[in-house]
């Protein structure tokens, strides 16, 4: 829906709007804003005329005020990252390679110890004498995603403190990305040209890939319901995942998935504003309104089978704030309408799990599970409504399109 054509009235349950000042307003806007909600400068001005001037004066400055606060605060925590090759130890492990860097953390190959095991080291960007807060939740977070053991989930072996940095040491599997998986198809698909430059990693992403296709369809589901039981696993420990998305499922090449990264990417206040928009294409509605809970995670899971039976994400974007409109107030083609090959009850356990609607969706993975399975025994799946649903809109009254964020 265009926000010409929007109706929705703000909330004003905090304080009547007969005693609402300038001041309580302009609170009431950049705590809107922080959490994602983006309000609408001119939804606030038509609602309080009497402050109409001062709203479209004042406001476009507290936006511009917290995005700059909020890129400096980062742009501090980034500069604190050292340069490739600065760091060759961290605790007990040998680094002796780094594999990835990105706006969140830097990834290095490793061998711990008296294990002689290889492993992965995250680093993540900040020191912890700048931000004692933050390394107390990773800590929290660490504790919680240390007590997973579960076939589907890559170990998590011990976080630490080194030389004034937070790390993570995790398993490394012998495998590839499913974000990997998707790009081989999709450049079969298009007859592209291969990268050469990642010629080891495209011929091992090739043979698995290889192996998906003789049944592809089973192939995802058992895909999906690995992911799933590894989902069921934590949900019952109280732990969720938050970045599910396809960079974070593994494949090996038996076919065994592993998924990666449970939480600790995630906890900082603010995080998610930090996300390329391509990630926060699998985060599900109620994210944005500061809400998370198992739903939560099944959602990022539909995103994800969508994308790879169709080869496509789900919303088609130029910008982070383009995106998230389209993720709270659109729905998504469905899936056969871009790929017809699609079984039917493959795309009826997607819409299942991408519904805006969290009563619509499903309830628990243990329930997608049993569809799953349903699946693999040529069982029919039920669709749970006629239509993926509609985002209840009274949790998000503002909009802006031009919040600004770009895509990355």
């Amino acid at each position: 829906m265009n926000s010409e054509n929007r109706t929705e009235i703000i909330s004003t349950d905090v304080v009547a709007t007969e005693c609402i000042t300038l001041e309580v307003l302009a609170s009431q806007f950049v705590d809107e804003h922080r959490r994602w909600l983006n309000p609408s400068i001119e939804t606030y001005a038509l609602t309080y005329p009497e402050y109409a001037v001062e709203i479209r004066e004042s406001f476009p400055v507290l936006i511009a005020m917290e995005q700059w606060k909020g890129n400096q605060e980062f742009s501090s925590l980034r500069r604190q990252l050292p340069e490739p090759a600065s760091i060759k130890q961290l605790g007990d492990c040998h680094i002796t390679r780094e594999i990835s860097r990105n706006r969140t953390a830097i990834v290095y190959e490793a061998v711990q110890g008296k294990w002689n095991r290889r492993v992965l080291v995250k680093l993540l960007p900040w020191k912890s004498e700048m931000t004692p807060r933050w390394q107390e939740r990773f800590e929290r977070e660490a504790r919680l995603v240390a007590r997973l053991r579960h076939p589907n989930i890559v170990s998590f072996y011990k976080s630490g403190e080194d030389q004034g940095y937070c790390y993570s040491v995790t398993q490394q599997v012998d495998g590839v990305g499913l974000d990997q998986i998707i790009g081989y198809f999709a450049d079969e698909t298009q007859s592209s040209q291969k990268n050469t430059g990642k010629q080891k990693c495209r011929d091992q992403t090739a043979a698995i890939a290889c192996s998906l296709q003789e049944n592809r369809w089973r192939a995802f589901t058992g895909i999906a319901l690995q992911v799933a039981d590894a989902l069921r696993y934590a949900h019952s420990r109280e732990t969720l995942h938050n970045d599910l998305k396809p960079e974070n499922i593994l494949i090996d090449a038996a076919g065994h998935v592993w998924v990666n990264n449970f939480s600790l990417a995630q906890f900082a206040e603010g995080a998610l504003k930090q996300q390329s928009a391509k990630t926060l294409s699998y985060q599900a509605p109620e994210r944005f309104q500061g809400q998370n809970h198992e739903q939560s995670d099944i959602y990022s899971l539909g995103m994800v089978l969508y994308e790879l039976a169709t080869l496509s994400l789900a919303f088609p974007f130029s910008n982070s704030s383009e995106l998230v409109e389209q993720i709270l107030n659109q729905e998504p083609l469905r899936p056969r309408a871009l790929n017809p090959s699609i079984p039917i009850d493959f795309e009826s356990i997607i819409l299942n799990c991408i519904t805006k609607s969290q009563q619509q969706r499903y309830q628990s993975v243990e329930a997608l599970s049993l569809d799953l399975v349903r699946l693999i025994h040529g069982k029919s799946v039920k669709r749970r409504t006629s239509s993926p649903g509609v985002f209840n809109r009274k949790w998000f009254p503002f909009w802006n399109r031009n919040s600004g964020q770009q895509a990355k």
